[in-house]
């Protein structure tokens, strides 16, 4: 094989193989009745924007080298919180179109928790997480046990909501997102200052950047963009239960991986987790048209994660030797 030929397959297996891998699906796609019809496309946008909101939170959080295991549970507890407020405490008093300010401000809150205990009290953001990660599940569960159902249409609106009749609003929320973050992470100061954080956290602060600032504004965000997706969920699903998002930071993880995300901080593409969300979708929708059993499907998604953890030590493996 000519150097040439070597050199493509590199840069295609460093910083595209998620590409080559949707591609893939896709393809496998065109063999199966009903999986290009416009409806089922939409579909596949709309049951991915949720998640894409939370991978993207948890991008921000791994681009600094830190972690965030609590944002399944934020996207719960938000909408809850928001329910709660409008419904329950403060019936007739608040305005149900409300809900989506007061779910940005429970995201913040929550992240703005994680973020000044691990930062400011340097406590391991594991640690903090997990703890977290427990109790806003308990929070949820507590005030929701059996679910809240028949939502005023102002709450589902964003995640229900179409545009033309036929494109969820939440597919079009979650494209207008990933292109902020791709502007704010390769054009703003900000961006620049997470991925000198996540490659050198010292010297970052020698050059000025304010290390622990910044890393709270990462989790933040990410508290902000696990409420939108829990948000956008229980419009789709026009109600909210107890465990809603449960078991979704593996996907996330699996999503940000995928996509390129470097664990160790400073390595990832807002592009790469937006493939990965589609190849996540695809493969979701695929084994529901294939009628496979939910049994099944997690380990499915198991071993999607372990492949997601090959390809980036392999990602890894070429970087080095490409250096």
């Amino acid at each position: 094989m000519s150097s040439s030929v070597q050199a493509v397959l590199r840069g295609v297996l460093e910083r595209h193989l998620i590409w080559v891998l949707l591609a893939l699906l896709i393809l496998i796609g065109l063999t199966v009745p009903g999986f290009m019809s416009t409806r089922n496309l939409i579909n596949v946008l709309w049951a991915a924007s949720p998640l894409g909101c939370v991978v993207l939170g948890l991008f921000f959080v791994l681009l600094t080298g830190s972690l965030d295991l609590s944002l399944e549970s934020t996207f719960a507890l938000a909408p809850t919180i928001a329910i709660m407020i409008v419904l329950n405490w403060l019936p007739g008093m608040i305005w149900p179109g409300f809900t989506i300010l007061i779910v940005l401000l429970s995201g913040l809150g929550a992240g703005m928790i994680n973020g000044f205990i691990s930062v400011r009290l340097g406590v391991n953001a594991f640690l903090v997480t997990l703890a977290t990660l427990l109790v806003f599940r308990g929070i949820v569960i507590f005030l929701i046990p059996e679910g809240v159902y028949y939502l005023p249409i102002e709450m589902t609106f964003w995640g229900e909501s179409r545009i033309l009749g036929f494109l969820p609003i939440a597919v079009l929320i979650w494209f207008v997102l990933y292109v902020l973050a791709f502007l704010l992470i390769n054009y703003h100061r900000l961006g620049k200052n997470i991925f000198a954080i996540g490659n050198n956290p010292e010297a970052a602060f020698i050059a000025g950047v304010d290390v622990d600032r910044t890393r709270i504004a990462c989790f933040c965000i990410a508290g902000l963009l696990a409420a939108l997706g829990g948000l956008l969920e229980v419009g789709r699903l026009q109600s909210a239960v107890a465990d809603l998002g449960q078991g979704d930071i593996l996907m996330a993880f699996a999503g940000a991986i995928l996509g390129g995300t470097g664990l160790a901080g400073g390595i990832g593409s807002v592009g790469g987790i937006f493939a990965a969300v589609l190849v996540i979708s695809i493969i979701e929708n695929l084994m529901n048209l294939f009628g496979v059993e939910p049994s099944v499907r997690q380990i499915v998604f198991g071993m999607i994660l372990l492949v997601a953890i090959y390809l980036t030590s392999l990602q890894g493996r070429l970087r080095v030797r490409a250096a």
